[in-house]
C-alpha cells in the first residue's frame, strides 16, 4: 500500500481488495467503497442469473409458460424464510422505489388528512410520497429528526411530536440512506399503529445488513431491495403487504395471473408475478444469492452481517480519529454503512447521487468510489463509507491518507 508521501508521486499502487474480492467482478483500478448505493453481485450469482437467461432464450415458451411461475415462487419462498414472512404476503418488484409507488397508488382516498414522513427519507420515495399525498388531497408533515443523533429516543420523540389527530399514513426508513442510521422501527411501528396510523417501512438497506423479522415487526407495508446487501442482481426487490391491505394494492401493470388461485391466500401475490414479457432472472437469482454469500465465510448470514458491521465501524473510527472528528451516531445504530463529518462543500448542480467537489477529487485523483452526502443541505456534508466482504482495511487506510491530503 502507498504511504502519504507516495501520494505526491504520479503513480502508486492501489490497496488490494480482501481475499474474497476475487469472488466479485470488481474493477481493479478503483477502490470501491460504495456498496450501499447499488450493491455488487458476485460472479457466481451472475453466472446463476446467466443460466436462467440462457434457458429463457433456448426455449422461451417453456421458460415463460411452464417454468417461470414455479421458479419465481421457489425464489420468493426462500426470501420469505429469510425475512420471516408468509410467502403469500410478499411479491417481487424491480426496486424499492417501484414497491413504494405500488403501495401508495393503492392508498384509499383520504382528502384532508395528513401523511407523515421524516427529513431523513430517501429522495425518490419522499418524492413519491408527496406526489400521491397531493393526488389524495392530503398534507405531508415532516418530522425533523436531528443529526447527529445521540440515541433512539430522539428519533421516537421527533416522530411522535409530528403526529397530528389527522395523521393516517406514515413512511419511515428502516436504515436511512443519506445519514446511514438504523431507526428503531419496531418501537416506531408500535407507537404509530397505536394511533391508528398505517405504517410503510422503507427497508431498502435492511436485508443482508441487519437481522429482522417481518412477522415480529408487523408493519402494514414494507419494501426492501435484495440487490444491495443480499447481493442479488440489479432489479430485485420485494414488497410486503399485510393481508388486511392486500385487497386494494394492485400491480402498477395489470396483466396475466390475476385470476390464479382466486379465493386463496396465494392470489394477491400471484397478481404481481407477471407484468409482461421481460427478463425475470434477477428475481430468480435472489435464492442463489441468499444461498451463496454465507458460504464465503463458512458461516451464516449472521456471520456476514457481523463481519461487515465490524469492518465499517473500524474504518469509520480510523477516519474520525485521524481527522479529529466525532461519529454522528452511536455504534449501536450503525449497520454496514457509516457517515463521517467532512468540511463544508458547495452544492452540486444536481441532486441524485450528486458529485460534490470532494467526491470528484476522491474519484478522479485517487480512484476511490465513495459517497459524499449533504444533509440536511449544502454546505454540510458527510462521507458515507460501506463495508462488504470484498473490502479490506487497507482500502480504508488508503482513503484516510487521501482525505488527509485533501483536507490538510
Amino acid at each position: 500500500m502507498c504511504t502519504l508521501q507516495q501520494l505526491n508521486t504520479p503513480q502508486y499502487m492501489l490497496p488490494p481488495y480482501s481475499p474474497l474480492g476475487k469472488q466479485w467482478p470488481l474493477t481493479a483500478d478503483k477502490v470501491y467503497l460504495n456498496h450501499g448505493s447499488f450493491g455488487a453481485t458476485p460472479t457466481a450469482v451472475l453466472q446463476a442469473q446467466s443460466a436462467y437467461q440462457l434457458a429463457m432464450e433456448a426455449e422461451a415458451i417453456v421458460h415463460f409458460i411452464d417454468e417461470l411461475p414455479q421458479l419465481i415462487t421457489t425464489s420468493k419462498q426462500a426470501l420469505a424464510r429469510y425475512v420471516h414472512a408468509d410467502a403469500n404476503n410478499i411479491a417481487f418488484v424491480p426496486n424499492t422505489t417501484t414497491g413504494i409507488n405500488t403501495i401508495l397508488s393503492g392508498m384509499p382516498k383520504q382528502a384532508g388528512q395528513h401523511w407523515l414522513t421524516t427529513n431523513h427519507a430517501y429522495g425518490a420515495c419522499a418524492s413519491a410520497f408527496k406526489h400521491y399525498a397531493l393526488l389524495n388531497g392530503c398534507a405531508v408533515n415532516v418530522a425533523n429528526v436531528p443529526y447527529p443523533i445521540q440515541n433512539e429516543a430522539q428519533i421516537l420523540q421527533a416522530i411522535a411530536d409530528a403526529v397530528t389527530p389527522q395523521t393516517t399514513v406514515a413512511l419511515i426508513d428502516f436504515i436511512t440512506s443519506a445519514t446511514a442510521t438504523i431507526f428503531p422501527v419496531a418501537a416506531i411501528i408500535k407507537h404509530l399503529q397505536s394511533k391508528n396510523i398505517t405504517v410503510i417501512i422503507d427497508a431498502a438497506h435492511a436485508p443482508g445488513m441487519v437481522d429482522f423479522s417481518i412477522e415480529n415487526l408487523a408493519p402494514d407495508y414494507l419494501v426492501a431491495n435484495c440487490h444491495k446487501w443480499i447481493c442479488s442482481p440489479k432489479g430485485s426487490a420485494f414488497m410486503y403487504v399485510a393481508p388486511q391491505h392486500q385487497p386494494h394494492i394492485y400491480p402498477l401493470v395489470i396483466s396475466h395471473y390475476n385470476d390464479t388461485a382466486i379465493g386463496t391466500a396465494a392470489n394477491w401475490s400471484n397478481q404481481h408475478l407477471w407484468q409482461g414479457t421481460k427478463d425475470y432472472s434477477a428475481y430468480l437469482a435472489v435464492k442463489d444469492a441468499l444461498d451463496y454469500l454465507p458460504t464465503l465465510v463458512n458461516g451464516t448470514w449472521a456471520t456476514v452481517m457481523a463481519h461487515n458491521h465490524h469492518l465499517v465501524v473500524q474504518a469509520a473510527n480510523l477516519i474520525a480519529n485521524t481527522l479529529g472528528v466525532a461519529l454522528p451516531t452511536p455504534v449501536s445504530m450503525v449497520g454496514s454503512i457509516c457517515c463521517i463529518p467532512m468540511p463544508n462543500g458547495a452544492a452540486p448542480s444536481h441532486k441524485f447521487h450528486s458529485n460534490t467537489a470532494l467526491k470528484n477529487t476522491l474519484f478522479n485523483k485517487y480512484n476511490i468510489e465513495v459517497m459524499v452526502t449533504q444533509f440536511p443541505a449544502a454546505p454540510t456534508q458527510w462521507l458515507r463509507i460501506s463495508a462488504q466482504l470484498y473490502n479490506s482495511m487497507a482500502q480504508y487506510e488508503y482513503l484516510t491518507m487521501c482525505l488527509q491530503k485533501i483536507i490538510g
